[in-house]
């Protein structure tokens, strides 16, 4: 196995537990289009079964995806104050820069890094972040389903001149497994966004652990680092 030079990290619910700010803008969007807002608890329950768009009903296809777009966007504008860094989060990245590897940060909002990089500053994890991809950042046409960052991804091997068995990309999403499946990196799941084992696995998620904390034993115990 080829030696690993870069850790491409996601940042919500990966790195930073942010489910109330997904409930705050969730609902907010939703007020925009003229539907109701829905409680924490239904919230909750939509979001594990990934059925946040089903209930958008009763828009239209085209008007549920101008929704996650214009919810992608806003989603920078402010942070809730139960957003936290998970357990383990900074010492995760300080292993990663420890043993050499460059540590990216890529997030499916769609704005500038710069913010990005203060929100990570603000969390005390700026210092262990070489790099941030956002959306903004990603041509509009590979994006081949709503949040995919298989551009980016791509973006980033070609960029450093490193081959997907090179590259781990850590996310929580059944969409960035697909993304990281046809990007050719190598795809560590976590469960820290509310999906099953089965639903990451099924998407291409080559290894699932509980969170970030447990990301560096992972790699001690099956990867060789530079």
């Amino acid at each position: 196995m080829s030696k690993l030079k870069i850790a491409i990290l996601d940042l919500d619910m990966t790195l930073v537990n942010t489910i109330h700010r997904f409930y705050i803008v969730y609902n907010r969007v939703r007020r925009n289009y003229g539907l109701c807002e829905i409680g924490f608890r239904e919230f909750i329950e939509n979001f594990r079964e990934d059925k946040l768009t089903e209930i958008l009903n009763p828009l239209l296809k085209i008007e549920k995806e101008r929704f996650w777009k214009e919810f992608r966007k806003i989603y920078s504008n402010f942070i809730s104050p139960y957003d936290r860094p998970y357990c383990g989060a900074k010492e995760t990245l300080r292993y990663l820069k420890g043993r050499g590897l460059s540590v990216i940060v890529s997030t499916g909002r769609e704005t500038e890094p710069e913010k990005i990089l203060k929100e990570l500053r603000h969390f005390k994890l700026g210092t262990y972040v070489d790099e941030v991809y956002t959306l903004a950042q990603q041509d509009p046409s590979e994006e081949d389903f709503l949040f995919s960052r298989k551009g980016i991804l791509t973006l980033i091997l070609r960029k450093h001149q490193v081959s997907g068995d090179e590259t781990i990309f850590v996310a929580d999403y059944w969409v960035d497994m697909e993304a990281g499946r046809k990007a050719g990196v190598i795809t560590i799941g976590v469960l820290t966004g509310l999906k099953s084992e089965e639903l990451l696995k099924k998407h291409g998620a080559r290894y699932v652990i509980k969170g970030i904390w447990e990301l560096p034993n992972l790699l001690s115990e099956c990867f060789s680092l530079k």
